[in-house]
């Protein structure tokens, strides 16, 4: 008897200490998931990034505020990245069975045209079923000073735009990133001398 209860707590105590293996599967197919994801978003393929979410899938900063309210919505920025040549860097990467976070840079052509500095965030993906749920974004340190930097750099951008009679705002969809992306390239060369 005490053989078989000394037997039970070391395999209690095993499991303890090395953790549930398969949460920790479940984890690791759920990093799989976020680095496809990325992927796709980076070569611009809607097609698998819908594969990869749920059908509400939404994506908000920390403070409440919506960036992305609906699947359709991300798919047109997905379309304005692939003109503007929008590109996620994945820096890091964790994850606790449904929750994967990442440290994530994300660079676009404005940062180019306006030389801007390139954006760090950190993302936190919930997951269910093997789909991306949503993605709750927070800035990490550093992120005010970036912000005031390309902050200035696209109101001259803005300034220039309005001065011009150009459009430089409007919802970001593939058609406006086409536009978007001629106008930043005229900016550009009126801004090379």
């Amino acid at each position: 008897m005490a053989n078989t209860l000394l037997t039970s707590f070391s395999l209690i105590m095993f499991m303890i200490i090395t953790g549930n293996p398969s949460t920790k599967g479940n984890a690791s197919k759920n990093e799989d998931i976020v680095r496809s994801y990325i992927s796709a978003r980076n070569n611009y393929d809607t097609e698998k990034v819908d594969a990869l979410i749920e059908d509400n899938y939404i994506e908000t900063y920390v403070g409440g505020y919506m960036e992305i309210e609906n699947k359709e919505q991300l798919m047109d920025r997905i379309l304005w990245g692939k003109e503007m040549d929008s590109k996620i860097k994945l820096l890091e990467i964790t994850s606790n069975d449904n929750i994967v976070t990442t440290i994530e840079e994300n660079t676009n052509y404005l940062d180019v045209a306006l030389k801007r500095k390139s954006r760090r965030f950190k993302i936190v993906y919930t997951l269910r079923d093997g789909k991306i749920q949503n993605q709750k974004i927070d800035t990490i340190d550093g992120y005010h000073k970036v912000l005031k930097f390309n902050a200035d750099r696209y109101t001259k951008f803005v300034t220039y735009c309005e001065q011009n009679n150009l459009v430089y705002n409007r919802p970001l969809d593939q058609e406006f990133g086409i536009h978007l992306r001629k106008v930043l390239e005229k900016y550009t060369r009126d801004n090379e001398q």
